[in-house]
């Protein structure tokens, strides 16, 4: 073989042609590589973009998980609520990325007749029971991306969306009534919440020991239809606090609503109601359903939760979880006197409460009828999301102050210790099961705690002054009522399991250290809804009365400076649930506490003197509507107050023809008029401001009662 030939053959090289097609085989490919390191470029950033949607939705709805309260914040955005996850829009920049995020909220409410979730309101839970969220977030919408020098596409490549749903239960974490500042790790609960306590002197911390503390948010009424029913809102929140701030621990979220219910005693075996929900330490009972008499709401214009109230605020019946000799855990009021209950002369509502309306002559009328309409006010708790019929409100205190007290925090030591230690006396006294249902202990006054305390202006030689220290001729008093619940057996056993020195787990109240933390207690500001009056009437101080509107918008306990003099003036609020609502009596027996506030004026006009001719009486209604405690007064030649259920007018000396005016009463196109037995009319306007003016007689009359009727008299 010729090697120099075989060696030239292979080492000749590439042809031209070769090289050319290597070329392009390596261009198509270094194409291919820049398009796909470019598309790889832009899919991860979408890729990121989408990951940050993804996180950007999952923080606002952990966001919209951890709300501190269920109504709704004033103003709306000031504090995290649940009645403020609602549908809307935001914009947030991440990474120079503008993503949109639109929320649709649905609410949902429990229907207990078919067991499942709707989204209209059932009247059964105060606000919606659970809200679907649906949370769109887009970025980069509208965006324009060149593909080549002649391709581009708007929105479709490097934009995008994505939605995320989910569920936000109206049950909050710490859900109400139970300690919430336990272990995460066993028993599940979320973390503690901070909580920012109220301010004083409106809103008193009252110290439970171990930097635990409870106090009562305002009381914010709600006039459902004007003079006549209301609802009234307020919750009652235990925290700890220590140098790093304030823990929300539980929330007790209550409502007082008057109601307007008709009567149902017919089929009594196959209708009935729930038992009352009572606190049992830890949590509110589970109320149980039995067979006794019912109601039902009786009209549309009214609080949703008169279907309830009206429904289970009733007793009798049997239960299995009843307990003997503890009624109080199947009654609504555990200490009504026994006359007060129906008898076996009325059949199947033997063992129920008595329930009463008006007649024609405004006086109360015992309702025994299936079908009758009748007046009822009821105090509801949170339990579970649900809002149910608790057991009635026990006022066992009232105590008024100026308005310069219970600013500083000495003196808010000062009224803490007395309420704790009140509070404290009052459940050592109870005694034995048998005698705290028929004889329950008084709560002390300020003057009989050890050592006695007088709060400024509670006697009469340490009054307030006006004018006051800055000049002004007026100021705003308080009053605060102290509230203690019913106390089942179970409950006070585990008191006193705490009282012995056990700890919370021995005494099945898991996290507790002391008592005080579960004694059904609370102090709340009444201000605003109880009935202020003063001696002399109106000179040298006359006290505002006005109304009550919603949240609170009324004045009440305002003190004018209008002459020179002592006066003492008064606060009273019904010990039970009206003094919540401001209803007309329900019942024959109205009970109010009342406790005086010693007034010094020191400038003004000289009051007109007085005589010792008293004219008073009660004002009631006959006329489905008109709320007679709503009703107000005016008079000349006489000095008039207006009281919780009536008035109280002194004539001024050297009269000559004294008139009282009432007003306030007018109702829609009805035709009605003031009437008295006592007192002759004078005249009258029945207009669009209805008006009727007495006669004052020149006698000591010892009662004229004015009764407002429609038509005529």
């Amino acid at each position: 073989m010729n090697r120099r030939s075989t060696w030239k053959r292979s080492n000749r090289g590439h042809t031209l042609i070769e090289v050319l097609v290597g070329i392009v085989i390596f261009a198509l490919g270094m194409m291919a590589l820049a398009s796909l390191q470019s598309n790889l470029a832009r899919n991860s950033g979408d890729s990121n973009a989408r990951t940050v949607a993804n996180n950007i939705a999952e923080e606002l709805i952990e966001a919209a998980r951890t709300f501190s309260q269920i109504p709704l914040s004033d103003p709306p955005g000031s504090a995290d609520a649940f009645a403020d996850i609602v549908s809307g829009e935001e914009d947030i920049e991440r990474g120079g990325v503008n993503y949109t995020v639109t929320s649709v909220v649905t609410d949902y409410y429990h229907d207990a007749d078919t067991g499942t979730f709707i989204d209209s309101p059932t009247g059964s839970a105060a606000y919606a029971d659970m809200k679907l969220l649906e949370l769109t977030v887009t970025w980069n919408t509208g965006q324009e991306f060149q593909i080549d020098e002649s391709t581009s596409t708007e929105g479709g490549l490097g934009s995008g969306s994505i939605k995320l749903t989910d569920i936000i239960s109206s049950i909050t974490a710490p859900a109400g009534g139970k300690v919430a500042l336990v272990n995460l790790e066993s028993n599940g609960y979320a973390p503690p919440v901070d909580y920012s306590p109220g301010e004083n002197p409106d809103i008193v911390s009252i110290r439970l020991g171990e930097n635990k503390f409870k106090e009562s948010t305002m009381p914010l009424p709600d006039v459902i239809r004007s003079q006549e029913l209301v609802e009234t809102r307020f919750d009652v929140v235990t925290y700890s606090q220590d140098n790093a701030g304030a823990t929300f621990l539980r929330r007790e979220e209550f409502r007082a609503v008057s109601c307007e219910c008709t009567l149902r005693v017919a089929d009594a075996d196959e209708e009935g109601g729930l038992r009352p929900t009572i606190w049992e330490g830890v949590e509110y009972s589970q109320a149980e359903f039995v067979a006794k008499p019912w109601g039902e709401s009786a009209n549309n214009q009214q609080s949703p939760f008169c279907s309830l109230c009206c429904r289970d605020h009733h007793d009798g019946g049997t239960g299995e979880e009843d307990v003997a000799g503890d009624p109080g855990r199947s009654r609504y009021e555990a200490f009504r006197a026994g006359e007060n209950y129906y008898d076996g002369d009325f059949g199947s509502l033997r063992g129920d409460h008595k329930h009463y309306n008006r007649n024609r002559l405004g006086e109360l009328s015992l309702v025994v009828g299936d079908g009758d309409v009748y007046v009822e006010a009821c105090r509801l708790i949170r339990k579970d999301g649900f809002f149910r019929v608790a057991q009635d409100l026990r006022q066992e205190g009232l105590n008024n102050f100026p308005a310069n007290y219970l600013v500083e925090e000495d003196e808010v030591a000062v009224y803490s210790g007395y309420v704790t230690d009140a509070v404290s006396e009052y459940e050592s006294d109870m005694g034995a099961t048998d005698l705290y249902e028929r004889n329950p202990p008084l709560l002390i006054t300020p003057g009989q705690a050890n050592p006695p305390l007088t709060f400024p202006a509670s006697t009469a030689e340490w009054p307030t002054v006006l004018p006051t220290n800055d000049g002004s001729s007026e100021q705003q008093l308080r009053t605060r009522g102290i509230y203690v619940d019913y106390m089942s057996d179970d409950l006070r056993t585990r008191i006193n399991c705490l009282d012995m020195g056990g700890d919370g787990d021995s005494c099945e109240v898991p996290s507790v250290t002391s008592a005080m933390e579960i004694i059904p207690f609370y102090d709340v500001q009444l201000t605003w809804l109880a009935r202020w009056n003063e001696k002399p009437i109106n000179n040298p101080v006359d006290v505002s009365n006005q109304t009550i509107e919603d949240n609170n918008l009324h004045s009440r306990g305002v003190a004018k400076l209008t002459g020179y003099a002592t006066s003492t003036v008064s606060a009273a609020v019904h010990k039970g649930n009206l003094g919540l609502t401001g209803t007309d009596p329900i019942e024959p027996s109205y009970l109010e506490n009342n406790r005086p506030l010693y007034v010094q004026t020191f400038d003004g006009a000289e009051p007109p003197p007085l005589t010792d001719i008293v004219i008073s009486g009660t004002i009631s209604s006959s006329v489905p509507g008109v709320k007679a405690a709503d009703v107000e007064i005016s008079a000349t030649e006489a000095e008039c107050d207006r009281t919780n259920t009536g008035f109280k007018c002194y004539l001024v000396m050297g009269f000559k023809s004294p008139r009282l005016t009432i007003s306030n009463y007018d109702k829609g196109v009805k035709l009605l008029l003031g009437c008295s037995d006592a007192l002759s009319v004078h005249g009258a306007d029945n207009g669009a401001n209805a008006w009727t003016r007495f006669n004052l007689p020149f006698v000591i009359t010892p009662s004229a009662d004015i009764v407002i009727r429609e038509n005529n008299c």
